[in-house]
């Protein structure tokens, strides 16, 4: 299988594995069973899971990063507004993506040191969309918090647990978890918004996560 779609039907079945039986768990063979594909049609494009979860990864953080940046570049020039946009979009995003998220969250620490050094600038980097537009609003006197990476830390570990215990078909919607978490990671940051400026914060326009497609996209 060496059609333009053997890429995405293989990471398809990648996330899908890995996000069921973990990395340790998974085989190679379970992957390609998952795909529909014989083992040498997998091998064309991966010759290990090794390199199945690094693309995974791989993919998703480019495809988050690129997403930050263009959703804090349409909500203006605002830190509030900018470090809302963001929040948002991780909720959304753990919410409507939860697979990969927990491929991200729970298994990268299992690549090989060459391949997790890369992860890690692209985690590096990751961060640094959050940290930056909180340190923005610090200087501007809009936070209030010592240390904006420990802040940046926190809201992320807060916003990336949504992946390992939120369900669509429970209790809570998704706008509702977005608006609650959006409320508590900005008190985090020493804001409190009344509900008038968490109605604006809410209705700024954000690109859709749960469209974000990153394994239909060809390695950079």
């Amino acid at each position: 299988m060496r059609s333009s779609n053997g890429r995405s039907v293989i990471l398809t079945a990648a996330r899908n594995t890995f996000a069921k039986k973990g990395f340790d768990g998974a085989s190679i063979r379970d992957i390609a069973q998952e795909a529909d594909l014989s083992l040498s049609a997998l091998y064309y494009y991966f010759p290990s899971k090794q390199d199945a979860l690094f693309e995974l990864i791989r993919s998703a953080f480019a495809g988050y990063i690129e997403t930050a940046t263009r959703v804090i570049a349409d909500a203006g020039d605002d830190p509030i507004d900018q470090t809302a946009a963001v929040i948002r979009l991780l909720v959304r995003y753990r919410a409507h993506n939860q697979l990969i998220s927990r491929v991200v969250v729970r298994d990268a620490e299992r690549l090989d040191a060459e391949k997790f050094e890369v992860i890690h600038e692209q985690q590096r980097a990751s961060r640094a969309v959050l940290n930056d537009r909180i340190a923005a609003g610090v200087t501007a006197g809009a936070f209030d918090v010592e240390d904006a990476e420990l802040a940046g830390r926190a809201v992320l570990s807060i916003c990336n647990s949504i992946a390992l215990w939120y369900r669509e078909d429970g209790p809570i919607s998704v706008a509702e978890l977005e608006r609650t978490y959006l409320q508590y990671c900005l008190r985090l940051l020493g804001h409190s918004p009344d509900d008038t400026e968490l109605d604006r914060l809410m209705d700024q326009p954000l690109a859709v996560a749960e469209e974000l497609d990153f394994i239909a996209q060809p390695a950079d």
